[in-house]
């Protein structure tokens, strides 16, 4: 490591593109990346429809109206930024579920409510990439409700219309892939889609192990063993997300998933990743809830465990 600390995240908004050039040479399974847990879920309200993805008890439960649901709103809701104020923030990951709509062909952002149309934030992302050239995005394509080989196939036609030559082919050579090769070929977005028979990156590329707690010490326990154990020559995901069940909502029905998940896991969540370091087998991308918190000290601690790499590659 360098002599002196330099702060790498001092530009959120164009942190990869000011990188050292030694750390834009290593391939970007071993770059620490921030990203973000159930993306584009701001927008969601007790206004809201209930969508498809909803549990049962969700849905039985909603004729009970707009009281309950505002409760599901508040537990549903895990950022407060849609695509663009999360770029700007720094986060180049995004985690999707997408539904399709009754009584519209429009595809949806998910999560037992129904956020925004899915368009709307693939155009924001582009957006942001036409005007930050060196700037790369993650696009996971995690769940799919309402859907069937037709609308994959119109999905798949609408991600290539809208990134065209910025779409990273896939390759199983990923130890290839730099920031700088990506800028060389004015590549720009990975797409993960976790159904198979794709163009796309496929599921196995990027593990992304769920911890499924709400306990803080089980996911601490869950985000060390799975980060030894990972492959060090293909990306790995760390979901520093709590997962409240129905039960928790209950007893909390009163909070919200802010209030009770994210913010009493920021302390522990800060205090794991300045334990961590990018690197070969280290840290590498890493989701997250309401991403903003702290004054964005989650995303500038995770831009900032690239330090491990400078001067030593």
């Amino acid at each position: 490591m360098g002599n002196e600390f330099r702060d790498l995240a001092d530009d959120l908004e164009n942190w990869m593109s000011r990188l050292p050039q030694d750390v834009r040479q290593i391939p970007i399974a071993n770059i620490s990346i921030p990203g973000s847990h159930d993306s584009f879920t701001a927008n969601i309200t007790k206004d809201s429809d209930i969508s498809p993805d909803a549990e049962e008890i969700v849905r039985d439960l909603s004729i009970l109206g707009p009281l309950f649901k505002e409760v599901i709103a508040r537990w549903s809701r895990t950022q407060s930024f849609l695509a663009t104020d999360q770029l700007i923030r720094g986060i180049r990951y995004f985690d999707i579920r997408t539904s399709t709509k009754e009584g519209t062909d429009e595809l949806y952002i998910v999560h037992s409510l129904y956020s925004v149309p899915l368009q709307d934030c693939l155009n924001d992302i582009n957006t942001f990439l036409s005007t930050h050239p060196q700037e790369v995005v993650i696009l996971d394509f995690q769940h799919f409700f309402g859907f069937d080989d037709s609308i994959h196939k119109r999905l798949a036609q609408d991600i290539k219309n809208t990134f065209g030559a910025k779409l990273i082919p896939y390759t199983n050579k990923m130890d290839t892939i730099t920031l700088e090769s990506m800028a060389n070929n004015q590549y720009q977005i990975f797409v993960i889609y976790r159904i198979q028979g794709t163009s796309f990156w496929p599921t196995e590329t990027f593990p992304n192990p769920w911890p499924d707690t709400v306990s803080k010490q089980d996911l601490i326990n869950s985000l060390d063993t799975n980060l030894a154990k990972r492959n060090p020559d293909i990306p790995f995901i760390s979901q520093c997300v709590l997962t409240p069940d129905a039960g928790f909502i209950i007893a909390n029905f009163l909070s919200s998933l802010e209030e009770k998940c994210a913010k009493e896991l920021e302390s522990d969540r800060i205090k794991w990743i300045e334990a961590q370091k990018a690197g070969k087998g280290g840290l590498n991308i890493i989701i997250a809830d309401f991403i903003e918190l702290s004054d964005c000290k989650y995303v500038k601690d995770v831009i900032n465990a690239n330090q491990a790499l400078v001067n030593t590659n």
